[in-house]
């Protein structure tokens, strides 16, 4: 993970803002080879997401102090309305 998504994880202390659950389940299972590692952590990246607490449309930034890294399954629920204009 980069440092981006590394910062927040440990300000949320491994936690997903969204759902309160862990960020990455499984996380005790370590890889026994490099290759594997680099299989684990391409998986876990798809399953997480870096999350603007106030939108960059309202003028949040891309700072890391803005930014959260929630389950990609919560993002997309927490963005299922936007675009309704009724909500």
């Amino acid at each position: 993970m980069d440092r981006i998504s590394l910062t927040p994880a440990a300000r949320q202390k491994g936690l997903c803002p969204l759902c309160g659950q862990a960020l990455i389940v499984g996380a005790e299972y370590e890889p026994d080879s490099p290759r594997e590692w680099i299989d684990w952590f391409d998986a876990m990246k798809k399953r997480l997401h870096k999350h603007h607490f106030t939108y960059r449309r309202d003028g949040g930034s891309d700072e890391v102090k803005n930014l959260g890294l929630v389950h990609s399954e919560c993002h997309r629920q927490h963005h299922a309305g936007d675009d309704d204009p009724a909500g």
